[in-house]
């Protein structure tokens, strides 16, 4: 394992407030974070319509048939289920 560092990330106050956007959020910010774009484009406002867009990409992901035929053919990688890091 390498070192890694936590950066703040200075976010707006009283997110969530419906207590039910947590995955939402979660998306929303990696997705903002990989892209390189502003957190804060993410609040309670529109958080609503990025579930929506969420719900949608999936539907559609499940429907493809390209990824339908490619998941059907998905092996999982052999694990050995006692095999763990041991962070101190």
């Amino acid at each position: 394992m390498n070192a890694y560092s936590i950066v703040r990330v200075p976010m707006k106050r009283r997110l969530n407030k419906t207590c039910c956007d947590c995955g939402a959020y979660a998306i929303k910010l990696m997705e903002c974070h990989l892209l390189g774009l502003d957190i804060s484009l993410v609040d309670d406002q529109n958080i609503l319509g990025c579930r929506h867009k969420i719900a949608v990409d999936l539907w559609q992901a499940a429907n493809d048939p390209e990824l339908v035929d490619r998941m059907s053919k998905y092996e999982p990688p052999q694990v050995d289920p006692f095999d763990y890091v041991d962070i101190v």
